[in-house]
């Protein structure tokens, strides 16, 4: 009888050690081993800036709304300061305009209290005119048992007449011109204003602008790298900070073998930390991969590698598990 090699004895159990091994974790029920990831993002400069105060460095854990760096854009505060300027101008332009038409109407005004007294004036003039001529036609006509001839009267008084009636006329064009005047400096201030509108609009967007240079923490996490420093130039879009989640947002699982293929897209499952078997929550399926080798902290101590698919499962923000846990799927 020949003697059977021991190196093959060796193979044939260990093939069949990995088969065991393989039945008993993957396919002997259905759930399938997996590791948790999370998404670092970045924080960028939107615009050319110059940084000021860095308040974390890496491997500091930040809240939400804790401040990361403070930035100073030269251009935007140009921009602001010119835009300040402007509506300062139009402001006292608007002043200045009050003030002329101020004067104006007092000018007009004045113009028609000079034609209102000449016209008093001339009428009274007039008047003692008539007055006069009727006294002494009075006393003429006395003795002489005679009546005034009304004629000339008659003519004087249509005059007075006649003048009030121009004044009247001359009166009413200043009356116009004031108010043409009033019309007219309120569609120039309704100009000025609008003017005034669009440009504070615009310095309120810019300040918002500026307020938004200052970087803040969008959740809580913890810093992975900080790219800049004081007084450092960055231009626009340029990272400033990374940030890593303080917990994971998703998994990657792996499907062994073929029993476990059944799994659909959006399908709740529930994830289960292998370490701490109370710390589980519930994920929902959004995606396959392909077929890929385990990475090394699922793999078995064996030479022989396992391979899986690559099954992506979304898991709630506010979670107990570690980036980089190891974890079941059920």
């Amino acid at each position: 009888m020949k003697k059977i090699n021991s190196f093959y004895i060796v193979i044939a159990l260990f093939f069949i050690g990995m088969l065991t091994l393989n039945s008993f974790f993957f396919q002997g029920s259905q759930s399938f081993l997996g590791i948790t990831y999370s998404k670092v993002y970045k924080i960028n400069a939107e615009k050319s800036s110059i940084i000021g105060n860095v308040h974390v460095v890496p491997g500091q854990t930040v809240n939400t709304g804790d401040i990361l760096v403070e930035l100073e854009s030269p251009e935007l505060n140009l921009e602001i300061s010119k835009l300040r300027k402007e509506i300062q101008l139009l402001e006292s332009e608007k002043k200045e305009k009050d003030k002329l038409l101020e004067s104006k109407i007092k000018l007009l005004e004045s113009e028609r209290t000079i034609l209102y007294g000449e016209i008093a004036n001339d009428i009274r003039l007039i008047q003692n005119e008539i007055d006069l001529n009727t006294s002494l036609t009075n006393q003429i006509l006395k003795g002489q048992n005679k009546t005034a001839n009304k004629d000339s009267v008659t003519s004087l008084q249509l005059e007075i007449n006649s003048i009030r009636e121009k004044g009247s006329l001359k009166l009413g064009a200043i009356d116009i011109r004031i108010a043409d005047t009033r019309q007219d400096h309120e569609f120039d201030q309704s100009q000025i204003q609008s003017e005034i509108e669009l440009a504070q609009e615009e310095l309120n967007w810019r300040l918002e602008e500026k307020d938004r240079l200052n970087k803040y923490a969008t959740s809580a996490g913890v810093i992975e790298n900080v790219y800049v420093k004081t007084g450092e130039e960055v231009k626009a879009f340029s990272s400033i900070i990374s940030i890593n989640p303080e917990h994971p947002s998703s998994v990657v699982g792996y499907m062994v073998g073929s029993k476990e293929r059944n799994k659909t897209l959006g399908e709740r499952v529930i994830i289960r930390s292998l370490e701490q078997s109370e710390l589980e929550t519930e994920g929902s399926i959004i995606g396959f991969g392909s077929v890929v080798a385990l990475p090394e902290i699922l793999q078995k101590s064996t030479a022989v590698k396992a391979f899986g698919l690559e099954v992506f499962i979304e898991i709630p923000e506010r979670n107990g598990f570690a980036v980089g846990e190891k974890i079941i799927v059920k």
